[in-house]
């Protein structure tokens, strides 16, 4: 062993000392060349390739890694199947089954982001492909949702919720026409059945989760519940309206008279004593497949609805039980009756849902000439709807912000109670149309009701209307405006005199200011209704509409004009109502000089549209109440400004005759 290391020590003397010299120029330098082999797998290559800039995409291999046990394959087999739609390959109508079959899956995925990015590939998907080439597939999308919807874990449960979104974004009346197997699995996240003797019912659950409040959770679940109905009722309006429009089922179809074919009408009213009415036996008709299975439809709808309003209504006023304020002995608006954030999305959710129950149940009845349903609705639920909802605090208020009820929110909301804040407005005029709903035959049961809705409303046209901030409290002040001045503004009249003229003074002022904004249209259309009518005329007191009257003619000097706008003059012309006549006699040469310019909303064709306004003038009979003299400068003008030489003609024609 010594002798070894006394080698290595002589060894290391022997060795060449560079004492204070420099390695040469270049040989101080690391290199890091080396050369390698290039190790390529054909299989890898087939994957993805960049040909003209764009990325080609194997599906079969992305198909293949949604069934991955990585959770990091199925993610990018995700995003590849997202750049393969962004392509338009040619493969997907070809693998659309398995596509649906392998993004659906992954919906249940134990993986948060996997879940996320099935439902952005389900996006880009549903965006891609019409509504023809889903359905054949819906159920396999309908079945994944509805186990995601009722899955044991909680995450997957709300995530199911954007998977939803999405379908009600891209394909809603494929989700509309599938509602009935979906609708059962919202009650099924919010509460459990319950069964108390021998009736058995709902109760809500706690919270499904610590990441977030029982309130949160619920508030989520229902407002998806309040888009699907919405969408139902749509699509079963869209329905109606298609049937009523090809005639099939009703007797309201358009029928053009025609010498050149044989013209057939129906020989049975549409009108049944009660929705079991079988007018077949009445004509002894012999009863087919079809008309048996439209009645077994027809029962099943009828006990679809019923199901959903007594499952709905008990879990939705549990919902705003517990959040609604706690009634004080001052009836006054004060600090406890002021709703947090949640309470008030909560009571907005709630409105809506009940809303849209009313509006499935409207579209039943006039399918079946029946109003049964309506008649057991409000039965039922109308004295606990103005129980729970129109107490003696109402209207409701709001924070500012969530939970903001510490010392300085109570004295603001003390200083300023006699104002009304604009967060809970549309959930306020909401109350009040539900309640016209609620009590359309019997008005005087909540009499005192009924008077603080009206100067509720009235109110809220003079103060909130064409100020800044969020007006989309504005769809409901139309349904709310018809009901109570047009529907039941005669009973209100005799219950509520007052209050009533005040809250049409308040519409009349508001339309001509031109404050309505985008719903002015429609108060247009409500006013005019409300003016043909003859009993509502002389329960308001035709003095009422005078200045209205006398501001209607022109509208035919604006650019637009709806038809419905044109018809309701020409009911007013019929009904020689001399303030409107007198208003449009005055103003005539301005209207024949504006007709070429002038269009019509809604009308089939221009000219059909523009007779409409012509057809006014007959009623102002011309060649009696207009100089002859003006009367020719008239025609001229018509003649010379108008270049359709069809719509010169018959207006001179209108101007001549009458």
């Amino acid at each position: 062993m010594g002798g070894t290391h006394k080698k290595k020590l002589r060894a290391e003397k022997a060795k060449v000392k560079l004492k204070g010299a420099k390695l040469p120029k270049g040989l101080n330098v690391t290199k890091t060349e080396f050369k390698v082999r290039k190790i390529t797998i054909r299989e890898q290559l087939k994957e993805s390739q960049f040909v003209d800039g764009l990325k080609q995409v194997n599906l079969k291999e992305c198909l293949s890694k949604l069934k991955h046990h990585s959770s990091n394959f199925r993610s990018e087999a995700l995003k590849n199947l997202r750049d393969a739609i962004a392509i338009s390959h040619p493969g997907i109508m070809g693998s659309l089954s398995e596509l649906i079959q392998g993004i659906s899956a992954v919906c249940l995925d134990q993986d948060r982001d996997a879940r996320r990015e099935s439902c952005k590939t389900f996006a880009a998907l549903l965006a891609f492909l019409p509504i023809d080439a889903v359905a054949p597939f819906f159920h396999i999308i309908s079945s994944y949702l509805r186990c995601a919807m009722t899955h044991i874990q909680p995450n997957i449960q709300e995530d199911s919720l954007l998977l939803l979104d999405v379908l009600l974004q891209h394909i809603p009346t494929l989700v509309a026409s599938h509602s009935a197997k979906i609708l059962h699995n919202f009650l099924e996240m919010i509460s459990r059945v319950r069964a108390e003797g021998d009736k058995a019912g709902r109760m809500l659950t706690v919270n499904m989760g610590q990441k977030q409040t029982t309130i949160k959770w619920r508030s989520k679940v229902l407002l998806r519940l309040q888009q699907m109905l919405e969408t139902l009722a749509e699509y079963k309006l869209q329905q109606r309206q298609e049937a009523i429009l090809s005639g099939v089922g009703t007797n309201e179809g358009l029928i053009t008279h025609s010498l050149k074919t044989p013209q057939y009408y129906g020989i049975k009213r549409r009108f049944a004593a009660n929705q079991h009415c079988d007018l077949s036996s009445i004509f002894n008709r012999s009863v087919g497949s079809s008309a048996t299975a439209s009645d077994d439809a027809a029962v099943d709808e009828y006990e679809q609805l019923r199901s959903y309003v007594d499952h709905l209504m008990p879990l939705l006023l549990e919902s705003w039980l517990e959040v609604r304020p706690q009634q004080t002995a001052n009836t006054s608006c004060s600090v406890e009756t002021l709703l947090t954030l949640d309470a008030s999305l909560t009571l907005k959710i709630v409105l809506e849902i009940i809303e849209n129950l009313w509006s499935l149940i409207e579209i039943y009845e006039q399918q079946v000439n029946n109003n049964d349903l309506s008649l057991w609705f409000k039965d039922q639920y109308a004295d606990v709807f103005a129980a729970n909802f129109l107490q003696s605090s109402y209207p409701y208020q709001q924070f500012d912000a969530d939970g903001d009820d510490n010392n300085h929110s109570k004295k603001k909301a003390k200083k300023s109670h006699n104002s009304l804040s604009p967060y809970c407005l549309q959930q306020n005029i909401t109350i009040g149309f539900l309640m016209c709903r609620f009590y359309a035959n019997a008005l005087d049961q909540e009499s005192s009701r009924f008077n603080a809705v009206l100067n509720y409303l009235s109110t809220i046209i003079d103060t909130s209307l064409g100020q800044k901030g969020s007006q989309d409290f504005l769809p409901s002040l139309v349904i709310a405006l018809r009901a109570l001045l047009l529907q039941s503004g005669q009973r209100l009249c005799h219950l509520h005199k007052e209050s009533t003229t005040k809250l049409l003074r308040s519409c009349i002022k508001a339309f001509l200011q031109n404050r309505f904004g985008e719903i002015t249209s429609k108060i247009l259309i409500i006013l005019c209704e409300i003016v043909q009518s003859h009993d509502l005329c002389k329960v308001y007191g035709a003095e009422e509409f005078e200045e209205f009257l006398k501001f209607l003619p022109n509208l035919l000097l604006r650019p637009n004009v709806n038809v419905a706008c044109l018809l309701a003059m020409s009911k007013l012309g019929k009904q020689q109502n001399q303030a409107f006549l007198e208003a449009l006699r005055t103003i005539l040469p301005k209207v024949v000089e504006h007709l070429q310019n002038i269009q019509v909303t809604g009308a089939p064709n221009v000219l059909e549209g523009k007779k409409h306004v012509m057809n006014l003038f007959y009623w102002i009979h011309p060649q009696q109440s207009v100089d002859q003299i003006q009367l020719t400068q008239i025609i001229d003008t018509a003649e010379s400004s108008i270049t359709d030489k069809r719509i010169s003609g018959y207006c001179k024609y209108i101007l001549t005759i009458a």
